[in-house]
Order: structure tokens, then sequence, then C-alpha cells
């Protein structure tokens, strides 16, 4: 019961404290155009769910395949997850630098390069041009690559790609679980082991795919532009900001991974039926 003992003032102080991160949620999410990031993302996961129709039960999803992958990977119920993760992540005010870094004039052209060269790459000739690129530019070693390696160790986006695509492929093999997808059940431990099979794999991928579509990205930076984002990430402030917004996206990753495979598991277990 004494969690229910507060006093007025403790009262109004947690609730103007939840305000706060609230408020400040609603600030990073518009500062950093999160829905637009979350659009492109939706195209991502729909492309997926389509490779894993054709994996797993070629010809036999349609329409019904597609509207359960829309359902899964709708964009109102992603920035629900994220508003949710990130006003619970925020606590205090250690990410405002980085808030207003983003609202500068600046920060406003590195998010806008970012989310046109995410969307630019969901089409394959582009993904393929920016792998080619990426090859010229290691080929002559060109310099901007070593600004880019320091963005990526900065933000410790290669360790934090490979552990949200390990929790995302174990919540997907407990998807195709409870859905029906194997004849005899599958540990825990016989996922896991699975998964980490992937981890090297995963890792050499999560390398090639962020080099070059932060090479993609960052060709319409100058050097002092990207040189002010890598000194902002080096920050406490850049740190909290990554915790948090990683910690968001796992969320949303293994809900939507779970739910794919679940969905995909019954949609195998139908076809085998």
């Amino acid at each position: 019961m004494r969690h229910f003992l507060l006093s007025f003032a403790a009262s109004t102080l947690l609730a103007s404290s939840a305000f706060a991160d609230s408020d400040r949620a609603e600030r990073l999410i518009g500062a950093t155009r999160l829905a637009d990031v979350i659009t492109v993302m939706r195209q991502e996961g729909l492309q997926h769910a389509e490779a894993i129709e054709q994996g797993s039960f070629p010809g036999q999803g349609g329409l019904a395949w597609r509207a359960e992958a829309e359902r899964i990977h709708d964009v109102g119920r992603a920035m629900e997850d994220m508003r949710t993760s990130l006003s619970e992540s925020l606590a205090d005010d250690q990410i405002e630098p980085v808030i207003a870094f983003f609202e500068t004039e600046l920060g406003a052209k590195i998010i806008s390069a970012e989310i046109s060269a995410r969307e630019a790459m969901l089409a394959d000739e582009v993904d393929e041009m920016a792998e080619d690129a990426l090859a010229e530019m290691r080929a002559r070693d060109d310099n901007r690559l070593d600004a880019i390696a320091r963005f990526i160790q900065a933000n410790d986006l290669i360790e934090a790609n490979v552990v949200g695509g390990l929790n995302s492929n174990f919540a997907f093999f407990r998807g195709l679980a409870d859905g029906g997808a194997y004849e005899t059940e599958m540990t825990d431990s016989q996922m896991l082991a699975e998964v980490w099979s992937q981890e090297e794999e995963l890792r050499q991928g999560s390398e090639d795919w962020l080099f070059s579509y932060l090479g993609l990205a960052y060709s319409a930076l100058e050097d002092d532009e990207l040189e002010a984002y890598i000194e902002i990430s080096e920050t406490k402030a850049g740190s909290v900001f990554n915790r948090a917004i990683f910690a968001a996206f796992d969320v949303l990753f293994t809900r939507t991974s779970y739910e794919l495979g679940l969905a995909a598991g019954r949609f195998m277990n139908a076809e085998d039926a």
C-alpha cells in the first residue's frame, strides 16, 4: 500500500516529470522526423514480408498475407511503440543538446539526407549503386570512410544493429513456433543456437550496409557538417540519445518480428494441412 501514500507535492512532481518526458519525446520525434523514418521502415518491412512469402509459402499468401503484413507494420502502431518507449527512457534533460542539434538547420539537413537515402535504397538498383560507390571509396582510400567509421564507432552502430538483429530473429523464431510452423516442438535453446549461428553473417552484413547507406546519405554533407554530427554523437547527450532510440527500436522490431513469425507460421501450417 505504501506505493499509493504520496503527498500532493510528490504526486504533482511525478506528474510534471511525466509530462516533461512526454514533451521531450515529442520534440525528439518531431526533430528527427521519426514518423517519416517509420514510414520508410514500413516499406522495408513489407518487402521483407514479401520475401518471406516467396521463400516459405510461395503463391499461398496473396492478399491475406499482404493485409497481415500491412497490419503488423502499421505506422500508427509503430509510432505508439516508439512514443511509449521514448517517454520512459528520457527521464532527465541530458538529451537536450541532441534535440537542440536536430532542431537546427544542419540537424534538419542531416535528417533529410538520412531519410532520402534510406528511401532511395528501397530500390534494388540504388542499393547496388550505393554498394558500388562504397567499393570505389575503399579502392581509393577515400578520407570520408574514416569519418564514417568514426561516426559508426561513436554511435556503436554495428553492435547495436547486431544485438537488435539477433533479438528480432529470436522473436521471429518464437512467432514461427507459436504459429505452428514446426512439426516438432522447437525449444528456446534450439532457437537461440540457430540465431547465434547467424551472428557473424549478421555482423558483416550490418557493417557493409551501414557503410554503403551512410556513404550515400552523407554525400550530401560537407566535411565540417559531418564533423559536427560526429562531435555531438561523442558527447554524453549523444550516448543517452543512442541508448534511448535503440531501446525504442528494439521494442518495435521485437514486436513486429514476433507477429510476422506468428503470421508466417499460421500460413505455413495452413499450407501443410
